[in-house]
């Protein structure tokens, strides 16, 4: 396969997900797009919450990849959940590795739990000068919740994104068929 039949093979796959996704992700953060297998965390890298996309983080303010409803937002202000209405994908969006023992020092919600978000919205910002010490990483990962909604797969780019602009993700739900097989 020649440099150029590989990306329009890219181009392919990202087309064909758009026109078959029920929803449609943006980046939550500007930066490099990794795929999961790569975040230094087993529950995440291993899927074990679900299917995504992570990206090494170059500007403080992280996003809303869709629109609907903050349903989750963790104490430390670090990772929040947004489920959207028309769809009941429940997307994770995390950001830092290694937040154990951390107390959401750097992390400034601008959004709070039960908030109507637009995609794109600021959830919150972050000071990574205050939290670089802190955490063993800064990758930020948005994760396709599994028990979120009937889930036939998740498609991801690669590259570099803009936080809030950039369709990264693409979410395909079961068909009815699929669904009465399960």
């Amino acid at each position: 396969m020649g440099l150029f039949s590989f990306f329009k093979h890219k181009d392919t796959i990202t087309e064909d997900a758009k026109n078959e996704a029920d929803l449609e992700l943006v980046a939550p953060v500007s930066g490099s797009i990794i795929t999961l297998k790569e975040v230094p965390d087993l529950v995440i890298s291993e899927k074990l919450m679900g299917d995504g996309v992570a990206i090494v983080p170059t500007d403080n303010k992280v996003v809303a990849p869709c629109s609907g409803v903050i349903s989750r937002f963790i104490a430390s202000n670090n990772a929040f959940a947004v489920r959207n209405n028309e769809t009941g994908v429940e997307v994770y969006v995390t950001c830092g590795i290694g937040t154990n023992s951390f107390n959401g020092v750097g992390f400034t919600p601008k959004l709070h739990l039960g908030d109507t978000v637009a995609k794109g919205d600021i959830v919150f910002t972050v000071n990574f000068d205050e939290v670089n010490e802190q955490l063993e990483s800064t990758v930020t990962s948005m994760i396709v919740i599994n028990s979120s909604a009937k889930i036939a797969r998740v498609i991801s780019t690669s590259g570099e994104a803009t936080a809030g602009v950039s369709a990264i993700s693409w979410v395909i739900l079961q068909t009815e068929n699929e669904k009465s097989q399960d």
